[in-house]
């Protein structure tokens, strides 16, 4: 079995680019506006799920079909076979679940329809309801677990009623150019313990925003920091990257520094809860550094040619109340831009060849227009270039933001040129 699906979160593009990078020699078989199903034999689904920021649920592809042929009484039988005791029963499934059971008993089993032709999701909307009576037919006791007012089964949803657990299943279905991938779920995001690392860590800036944790998990997969490697965010608020980077690297060394006092003591008040709660260990806990600088300064704190990644998003400027005039955002922008410079010129030394920089530049949007950041920094005079990435991703695809906001996250991947 080497075809999957991963189904993503509120940032689909961004979600993408974050596992072909982690993954780049998985293939792209087909792809919705919010799922992809892939071809990968080294698929490992646990660990991806815990390492992955901007995905909510994967798992095997079980059946691929052409849209015409597929029935729900087709579906229903290869729920059937797939518990039988004796294994799937011939050639009609591509791709078959496996468990010892019964042939008749209690299930439930959760449905989602992905894809762009909405003619056809409204037809496979309608199949659970065929799929319990025909299984019903079949002898089992069942009940379809539906989301609210017709929406995605949430993993939350998924987690509570335990249905990436034999006998149970959440399907999703995805329908791309004609084509059906009928996919069974077998990992979920843990939607409580990212709550808890946003929400229930000490330490919290909501007046001035934070950068989220699911956000900064994506930037540091997006840096592919290396093992043993030295890690570092200059703006480092209340400590997310250094949070997330914690989880999902083998860095030798995670550090820290801010202008702000404030912002350092929030830090390592974060840090040492990270460490209480049992969400890293004490030796994750020694890996961290922390310090006052600005970052003007910051040669005089590191090596020369020592930091491998930075990870980081700066001054985003004021705060936004949503009566901006273009001129004052200009303004903004103007302003973040020479920050970035004079940040890019201090940090040139400290980091080795061929070092990596993901970074958030921001935008504004006001009416039509689109205000930057980023375009107007000379990179090639600060010593350094947009970085290659694998194919399918583009650094336009590296963007974050939130419905009715002003403010637009360009994430961008540097180099040291």
């Amino acid at each position: 079995m080497s075809q999957h699906f991963l189904i993503f979160g509120n940032h689909p593009r961004l979600s993408l680019a974050e596992f072909l990078i982690l993954e780049p020699s998985a293939k792209l078989i087909a792809q919705t506006p919010n799922t992809c199903v892939i071809d990968l034999p080294s698929w490992r689904d646990d660990e991806l799920m815990n390492l992955l920021g901007g995905t909510v649920k994967l798992g095997d592809i079980i059946l691929e079909s052409d849209g015409v042929n597929l029935k729900p009484q087709d579906i229903a039988k290869l729920i059937t076979e797939a518990l039988s005791p004796l294994g799937p029963q011939g050639p009609s499934t591509q791709r078959t679940l496996r468990t010892q059971s019964t042939q008749t008993g209690s299930l439930e089993f959760g449905w989602t329809t992905y894809g762009s032709d909405n003619k056809q999701k409204k037809i496979f909307e309608r199949y659970p309801i065929h799929i319990k009576k025909a299984l019903k037919e079949l002898g089992w006791k069942v009940r379809w677990v539906s989301g609210k007012g017709g929406e995605p089964l949430s993993p939350a949803a998924v987690a509570k009623c335990h249905l990436t657990e034999k006998p149970n299943a959440d399907f999703c279905l995805m329908i791309e150019k004609g084509k059906v991938f009928l996919g069974r779920t077998t990992q979920v995001q843990n939607a409580d313990a990212w709550s808890l690392r946003d929400y229930g860590r000490p330490c919290r800036d909501d007046v001035n925003g934070m950068l989220p944790p699911k956000l900064a998990r994506m930037m540091v997969n997006l840096a592919q920091v290396p093992d043993n490697g030295i890690l570092l965010d200059p703006f480092c608020g209340s400590g997310t990257v250094l949070m997330e980077a914690a989880l999902a690297t083998t860095a030798k060394k995670i550090i820290g520094s801010d202008i702000d006092a404030k912002q350092i003591t929030d830090t390592l008040t974060n840090l040492v809860w990270l460490e209480k709660q049992n969400i890293i260990s004490q030796d994750d806990g020694s890996r961290f550094q922390t310090f006052i600088s600005d970052v003007k300064t910051i040669a005089k704190h590191l090596p020369a040619k020592s930091v491998d990644a930075i990870i980081t998003e700066g001054w985003l400027g004021p705060l936004l109340k949503g009566r901006e005039s273009v001129q004052e955002l200009k303004k903004n922008a103007a302003q973040i831009s020479q920050l970035w410079v004079d940040a890019l010129k201090a940090l040139r030394p400290i980091l080795k060849d061929k070092a990596s920089v993901v970074a958030v530049f921001p935008s504004f949007n006001i009416g039509n227009q689109i205000i930057t950041t980023f375009d107007s920094i000379n990179l090639a005079s600060l010593g350094y270039k947009l970085d290659e990435l694998p194919a399918k991703v583009s650094q336009e695809d590296l963007s974050y933001e939130r419905s009715g906001q002003h403010l637009r996250r360009n994430i961008r991947r540097l180099v040291v040129a």
